[in-house]
C-alpha cells in the first residue's frame, strides 16, 4: 500500500512537471509581448513566411518517411514506398498527443515490425538517430565556427567538437563486432536478461547494414537534404518577420535545439522545450520580443503538417469497416 501511495505521487509529480513545461514557456514569452509593438510587427511579415515554411515542412516530413523506407526496404522488399509513407504519416498525427518527442519513432516502428521484423524495424529507427544527430552535429559546429568570431565562448565549440568525436567514434564500433562483442558479454552478465536480449538483438541488427553501403549512402544524403530545408524554412521564416538574415546563427543552433526537443521526455514533440530554447537563441541575435512572438505562432503551424497523418488513420478505419460489414453481409 504504501508503495502504491508512492508511485502515485511520483506520477502525478511527473504529470504536472510535464503540464508546467509546456505551459510556463508560452506565458514567460508572450507576457514580455507588447501589444502595442506585436500589431506593427505582425503587419510587417511577408505573405511568403507561412507557405514557405509550411511547403520546407511537408518536405522535410516526406524526406523523413523516404530515409526510412530506404533502411526497411534494404531487408523487407514487401513493404511498399506508399505504404511507409502511410505508417510515416500516421507517426506524425499520434505524435500530436504522445507523451514526449520520441514516441513517434516507437509508434512508427511498432506499425512496421510485423512487416518487417523486430529486429530491422528498431535498427532503422536507431540508424535514423545516428545520422541525424551526426548531420545535425556537422551543420551545428560549421555554423558556430562562422560566428565564433562574434565572441561565442570557446568552451562551446570545444564541447560540441568532444561530443561530435564521441558520437562518431561510438557510430563507428557499433558496426564492428571486434569492439561490440566484449561490452556484449559484459552485459549478459547482469540482470534484466530481456532487456539484454533486446539490446543484443538491436546490436545485431545494427550490425547486419554494415553490407547496405549503397543505402547507407543514400541516408546520408537524405538526412542532409532534411537539414538542409530545415534550416532554409526557418531562415525564411526569420527573414520574412525581420528582414534579416541569420543564416549561420541558424546552422548552429536549430540543429541542436530540434535534437534535444525530440529527445526530451516530457511534452509532445518537444512543444515547450523548443520554445524556450528558440526564446534564448532569438535572445543571443538581438531579435525582439514581439518578432519572437510571431516566429512561434508560425512554427506552431507545422501542427497543419502533422493532420495530415490523419488521412490515412480515417482511410484505414473505413477500409477496416467496409470489410466488416462485408464479412457480415456474406455470413448473413
Amino acid at each position: 500500500m504504501k508503495y502504491t501511495m508512492i508511485y502515485r505521487y511520483k506520477k502525478l509529480a511527473f504529470h504536472l512537471l510535464r503540464i508546467a513545461v509546456l505551459i510556463i514557456p508560452f506565458i514567460w514569452i508572450f507576457k514580455q509581448i507588447e501589444i502595442s509593438e506585436l500589431l506593427p510587427a505582425i503587419k510587417k511579415v511577408e505573405w511568403w513566411t507561412i507557405p514557405v515554411f509550411l511547403t520546407a515542412n511537408l518536405i522535410v516530413t516526406f524526406l523523413q518517411g523516404t530515409r526510412w523506407w530506404v533502411l526497411l526496404h534494404a531487408f523487407s522488399k514487401k513493404l511498399s514506398f506508399l505504404r511507409s509513407m502511410s505508417y510515416h504519416f500516421s507517426s506524425h498525427f499520434y505524435s500530436l498527443v504522445l507523451p514526449n518527442g520520441s514516441a513517434q519513432e516507437v509508434v512508427r516502428t511498432l506499425f512496421v515490425t510485423k512487416e518487417t521484423g523486430s529486429i530491422i524495424s528498431w535498427s532503422a529507427a536507431w540508424i535514423c538517430k545516428i545520422t541525424t544527430t551526426i548531420i545535425s552535429f556537422i551543420v551545428s559546429f560549421s555554423g558556430l565556427l562562422i560566428i565564433s568570431k562574434s565572441g561565442l565562448p570557446d568552451f562551446v565549440t570545444q564541447i560540441l567538437i568532444l561530443l561530435f568525436i564521441l558520437i562518431t567514434f561510438l557510430v563507428t564500433i557499433s558496426f564492428t563486432k571486434r569492439f561490440t562483442r566484449p561490452v556484449g558479454r559484459l552485459m549478459h552478465s547482469y540482470k534484466h536478461n530481456k532487456i539484454i536480449h533486446w539490446l543484443g538483438n538491436l546490436k545485431e541488427g545494427i550490425y547486419q547494414y554494415r553490407t547496405k553501403i549503397k543505402e547507407l549512402s543514400l541516408v546520408l544524403v537524405l538526412t542532409s537534404l532534411m537539414q538542409f530545408f530545415l534550416l532554409a524554412g526557418i531562415i525564411f521564416v526569420i527573414f520574412g518577420i525581420t528582414d534579416a538574415k541569420y543564416i549561420a546563427e541558424c546552422m548552429a543552433f536549430i540543429p541542436l535545439i530540434e535534437l534535444v526537443s525530440m529527445i526530451q521526455p516530457f511534452t509532445p514533440n518537444g512543444i515547450g522545450v523548443r520554445e524556450t530554447l528558440v526564446a534564448l537563441m532569438f535572445k543571443h541575435i538581438g531579435l525582439s520580443n514581439e518578432e519572437l512572438g510571431i516566429y512561434i505562432i508560425i512554427s506552431n503551424l507545422s501542427i497543419f503538417i502533422k493532420l495530415i497523418g490523419a488521412v490515412p488513420i480515417l482511410y484505414g478505419f473505413v477500409k477496416k469497416k467496409s470489410r466488416e460489414q462485408v464479412t457480415a453481409d456474406l455470413k448473413n
